[in-house]
C-alpha cells in the first residue's frame, strides 16, 4: 500500500481542479465549500477522499465518513471514489445517508440509550401524515394547561416535528414540561415510545435518540471520533436541526475535520426542517473556513449569467461563476425579465411572443 506525498498528489479521473477547489482540498481544518449547480461538488468530495486516503492523511484503520441526504447521492459518491481510488484505500470510505447512519448507531447501541427513552427492540418506522399531526396538535392543545393552549394552537403540522421536536435536546430522564413546547414534545414522544406496544419512531426521533445516546455514553462518542477523523456532509444546506445537533454532539471539540459542501442560496428544504443558518453554524462551531467554488461545468455561459443575476438578488456580494462549457447556440438563448406585477409580466410576455413571431415570419393561425 504505497502512499503519495501530499505535494505530489494529482486529481484522479479528471484533468485538474479549479484554484478554489485546490485550496479547499488541501485545507487542514473544517471547511464550508459553497457552490451553485454544476460546480462539481460531488466530484470535489471524491477527489478530497482520494487525496486524504492516498496521501496517508487519513491512515488505516481510520476512515472517511461521507453523509448524504439521499440514497442515490450516497451511492453516486461511493461509486466515484471506487473509480478514482485504489481498492485498498476505497474500502475505508464510508458513504451513507444521515438517517441510515444514525439508525445504525441506535440499532447497535439501543440498550445504552437511557431507560426513559429506550425504544423497544424491534421498533417500527413511522411516517405520520399531515392529518394525523393536525389531530395530535388539536388533542395536545385541548389537554394542555390553559396558559399554553394559544401557543400550541399556533404550531404548524408541517414544521412541528422537524423544528420544534427536532431542535429539542432530550434530557436524561423524562420531560417535566415547563412551557407549551415541552408539553407538546412530551406528548409527541409518548406517541412514539408507546408503553406496552412496539415503539414507532420517526427519523427525526431516531436522530434525537442518537444524539442523546452520545451524550449519555462518552465512550461511544470517543470511539466514533477515533474511527472517523474526516467527515463530509453533502448538500449541507439541507441539514435539519436534529441532524446538525447530532454532528455537534458527535464531533464538536474533537479532532474530527468536517467538510460541508452545498449551495447556501438554496432554501427548498426549509419546509422539511432544514436550518437556514447551517453554513454559519459550521463556521462558528467548527471554525469552518469558507471556500466558494467559481467554475460551472454544466451550464452554458448564458445560463451561468442568468444564475448570477438570481444569485445576486439573494446575496449582493455573490462572486460571479465562470462557465467551463462552450456556447453552442447563436443569438439570444435566454433572458431575465423583471416585472412589478403579474399583469405587467403577462403584457410583456405576450408582446415578446408577438414580436418574435413577426420577426420569424410565422404564418397566422
Amino acid at each position: 500500500m504505497r502512499l503519495i506525498r501530499p505535494e505530489d498528489w494529482r486529481p484522479r479521473g479528471i484533468n485538474d481542479l479549479e484554484p478554489a477547489a485546490w485550496n479547499a482540498l488541501r485545507h487542514a481544518g473544517s471547511a464550508c465549500v459553497v457552490a451553485g449547480p454544476g460546480a462539481g461538488k460531488t466530484e470535489f468530495l471524491a477527489q478530497r477522499a482520494d487525496y486524504l486516503l492516498e496521501t496517508g492523511l487519513c491512515r488505516a484503520p481510520h476512515r472517511v465518513l461521507a453523509i448524504s441526504f439521499k440514497t442515490d447521492a450516497a451511492n453516486n459518491l461511493a461509486s466515484r471514489v471506487r473509480q478514482r481510488c485504489p481498492p485498498e484505500f476505497a474500502n475505508r470510505f464510508v458513504s451513507v445517508t444521515f438517517d441510515a447512519f444514525t439508525k445504525s448507531l441506535v440499532d447497535r447501541f439501543l440498550n445504552a440509550i437511557p431507560a426513559d427513552w429506550r425504544p423497544t427492540r424491534p421498533y417500527e418506522i413511522s411516517f405520520p401524515k399531515r392529518k394525523a399531526i393536525e389531530g395530535f396538535l388539536t388533542l395536545a392543545r385541548l389537554s394542555a394547561p390553559p396558559e399554553w393552549q394559544a401557543e400550541i394552537a399556533g404550531y404548524s403540522a408541517s414544521d412541528f416535528e422537524p423544528k420544534i421536536v427536532g431542535s429539542y435536546r432530550l434530557p436524561m430522564g423524562p420531560i417535566a414540561p415547563q412551557n407549551a413546547a415541552e408539553f407538546a414534545i412530551a406528548r409527541w414522544w409518548a406517541t412514539q415510545l408507546r408503553p406496552g406496544q412496539p415503539s414507532a419512531l420517526t427519523f427525526v426521533g431516531i436522530n434525537r435518540l442518537e444524539e442523546l445516546l452520545l451524550r449519555a455514553n462518552p465512550h461511544i462518542r470517543r470511539a466514533l471520533v477515533a474511527t472517523y477523523p474526516f467527515v463530509f456532509v453533502d448538500e449541507f444546506q439541507d441539514t435539519t436541526y436534529a441532524q446538525y445537533d447530532f454532528l455537534l454532539s458527535a464531533f464538536f471539540g474533537g479532532q474530527t475535520v468536517i467538510t460541508g459542501v452545498g449551495d447556501d442560496k438554496q432554501r427548498i428544504m426549509v419546509f422539511a426542517g432544514a436550518r437556514q443558518d447551517a453554513f454559519q453554524r459550521l463556521q462558528a462551531d467548527f471554525g469552518g473556513a469558507r471556500f466558494p467554488l467559481l467554475f460551472n461545468f454544466r451550464s452554458s455561459p448564458d445560463l451561468v449569467a442568468i444564475q448570477h443575476v438570481v444569485a445576486r438578488a439573494l446575496d449582493p456580494n455573490t462572486v460571479p461563476t465562470v462557465a467551463q462549457t462552450a456556447r453552442q447556440v447563436d443569438g439570444d438563448v435566454a433572458q431575465v425579465w423583471s416585472s412589478q406585477t403579474k399583469a405587467a409580466e403577462a403584457t410583456h410576455l405576450a408582446q415578446w411572443i408577438a414580436n418574435d413571431m413577426a420577426t420569424r415570419a410565422w404564418p397566422a393561425s
